[in-house]
């Protein structure tokens, strides 16, 4: 009996006490709140991410749009012959929250056969496909970043001193970065520009794309 005893006393393992279990349920609780007071931070940030890497893709898209030479059409469905490459163009407004920027087909004009290798179109955008053979550079696509999350926007151009730039493509592999003024002024084309998006409730909360001459993009 007593050899019985002993050997149950050695199998024995202690449960987990009351005092354990209310430090776990006090650490998940802790750990709960935290995350849920930081949740709304959390999505923006998210956003902000996922809408960088949209631009960045957008710019590869184009890129490969534009060195690619294919043409678009107008709304009568006819080929726009005049597209001479495509490319990104963004005015960042100092004026007022700037949440979009658009894919452009760049068109030959009367002094310039080639095309201008920036965006020389109306500010009032015009889609390529709601004119018939239009004259001057076109929309393909106007992308607005806050669709991603309403505290989204343009922040500010990196490398140039302007408050727009042309991000062209045309073949067979030439980019162009244009930040020059409406008017003639004295500035040269970029080698490098970098597109900064941020949050409005967060001004340390950014991201930047950079593209070059070269054709590569990079997210910073």
């Amino acid at each position: 009996m007593c050899n019985y005893l002993k050997f149950k006393n050695r199998n024995f393992q202690p449960g987990i006490s009351l005092i354990e279990i209310v430090v776990v349920i006090v650490i998940i609780a802790i750990f709960s709140t935290i995350i849920i007071a930081d949740f709304p931070r959390i999505l923006k940030n998210f956003a902000l991410s996922r809408a960088t890497y949209k631009l960045a893709q957008d710019l590869r898209k184009t890129q490969d749009l534009g060195l690619s030479g294919l043409r678009t059409h107008d709304s009568a469905g006819n080929e726009i012959t005049s597209i001479k490459g495509y490319g990104i163009y963004v005015f960042v407004d100092p004026n007022a929250t700037t949440t979009n920027y658009v894919v452009y087909a760049d068109l030959s004009d009367v002094d310039n056969d080639l095309g201008s290798k920036n965006y020389d179109g109306p500010s009032a955008y015009i889609y390529c496909t709601d004119v018939t053979s239009p004259s001057s550079d076109c929309i393909l696509d106007e992308i607005d970043v806050s669709k991603e999350n309403k505290d989204l926007y343009i922040k500010r151009l990196v490398n140039t001193n302007q408050d727009f730039v042309s991000i062209n493509f045309s073949p067979p592999d030439f980019v162009n970065i244009d930040t020059k003024c409406v008017q003639l002024c004295d500035h040269q084309p970029s080698s490098e520009v970098g597109i900064v998006l941020g949050l409005l409730s967060d001004n340390s909360a950014e991201r930047t794309v950079w593209v070059n001459t070269s054709g590569l993009v990079k997210i910073e």
